[in-house]
């Protein structure tokens, strides 16, 4: 990626899914206003953060038409591809495992157990990502674009409309909520501001993020678990390792 990109300026298809979150406890309700250079300096170094933990354990939900969808797992934000199970609340409710990449989701549907460490190695059914088509391909190919290999550009940051929102705590943790900068050529005003959000830590650290698009309400969550990084991934199913493959 390069050095000038702006943090969050993730490719518009992505920008189509809908979620929610409780509100967060002990926040302080302020005006947005611009990022400081400090703030910048640590807004241009989430993506970053994640990106060296190399694998990290993370939780999401969906709110999409009356339900909400689940998801459990872990990503590789350097192998850019993740493994979780998915619960949907819908009537009737599924559970399945995905395991995913930029360029496919491997599926395996009504599955009854928890997140193996050993996948089952049949069952599996493979579509190519469709980020524009649905919340949840939508939400997995964000997650992945939470990890970038080198830091963002602070100065660009600092002059975008990306905002600081307020202080809060995420387990004792103090961080700054900020809004990300609008995607480019979107309309200025109150359309572009607040459809990401990120806690950041001291040390840029991004313990949760959201994301707000297509002009719903509601916001998909996801939670970046602990500092440290997690088990290794399994291998993906043979046909997304073939999608994925270099050609």
């Amino acid at each position: 990626m390069n050095r000038r990109t702006v943090l969050s300026a993730v490719p518009a298809a992505l920008l189509a899914l809908t979620a929610c979150s409780a509100p967060a406890r002990n926040a302080k309700a302020a005006a947005p206003r611009r990022l400081t250079s400090a703030e910048a300096d640590r807004m241009a170094l989430a993506r970053f953060a994640t990106y060296r933990r190399g694998t990290g354990d993370v939780t999401a939900t969906i709110p999409s038409h009356g339900r909400t969808i689940t998801l459990t797992g872990r990503i590789d934000w350097r192998g850019h591809h993740g493994y979780a199970e998915i619960r949907d609340d819908a009537a009737p409710p599924t559970h399945e495992l995905v395991h995913w990449s930029p360029h496919g989701v491997a599926t395996r549907p009504r599955w009854t157990g928890g997140l193996p460490d050993r996948p089952p190695a049949s069952g599996w059914e493979f579509h190519p990502l469709r980020p524009r088509s649905t919340a949840l391909d939508s939400l997995l190919l964000l997650l992945l674009h939470l990890g970038s290999d080198r830091p963002d550009n602070a100065q660009l940051l600092a002059r975008s409309d990306a905002r600081w929102l307020r202080e809060d705590r995420i387990d004792d943790v103090p961080v700054i909520v900020a809004a990300g900068p609008g995607a480019p050529g979107a309309p200025s005003g109150r359309g572009r501001l607040g459809n990401t959000r990120y806690w950041i830590d001291a040390d840029g650290r991004l313990l949760r993020f959201q994301a707000r698009l297509g002009g719903e309400v509601q916001w998909a969550t996801a939670e970046l678990h602990g500092t440290h990084p997690a088990k290794p991934l399994p291998d993906p199913p043979a046909r997304l390792a073939q999608a994925t493959a270099p050609r």
